[in-house]
């Protein structure tokens, strides 16, 4: 069985897998197509989307990139020309996740409920930046959604656990 950082790869790349059907592998997210992303420096395959240019300027911006162990791509919602639609940024740029930070973003770009994947990434929804800066509750569901979703590897969250002994 391959995992699904695998399967994203060869999803992105329109190779066909046997494998068992799932619902939520075959339904297309409705999105909004109208609102659309600039994405800033980057590399890998995670794609964060943050609510403004700022955001992913800031301090906890650093420590969540350093806390991944990469160099994620940040976005956030654009209205200028070369403004892409997030299913055109997973495609050409090949994320396996994407994590968006707050509900009310997510609604940005998508009608109802976040689906779990879109294309070849898996989404993930964050706690937003403004309640990550000032409740300790929202960084520890941020902390468990990083190392629930894979973002962080074993090796790193591991490393972050209390030792009781």
């Amino acid at each position: 069985m391959i995992n699904s950082r695998q399967q994203a790869y060869l999803d992105a790349m329109e190779i066909g897998v046997w494998c068992l059907r799932d619902s939520s592998h075959t339904a297309k997210p409705a999105t909004n197509s109208a609102v659309g992303l600039k994405l800033g420096p980057g590399r890998g395959g995670i794609l964060l989307i943050c609510s403004a240019d700022s955001d992913s300027a800031s301090r906890l911006a650093s420590d969540i990139s350093r806390a991944l162990g990469a160099v994620p791509v940040w976005a956030w919602p654009d209205t200028v020309e070369e403004a892409v639609n997030l299913a055109t940024a997973v495609d050409e740029n090949l994320f396996t996740t994407v994590a968006i930070f707050g509900q009310q973003l997510a609604a940005q770009f998508f009608d109802g409920e976040l689906p779990a994947n879109m294309n070849s990434a898996k989404l993930v929804l964050l706690p937003s930046i403004q309640d990550i800066q000032s409740q300790p509750e929202a960084r520890r569901v941020l902390w468990a959604t990083f190392c629930r979703s894979g973002m962080v590897g074993p090796d790193v969250s591991s490393t972050n656990q209390v030792k009781t002994n």
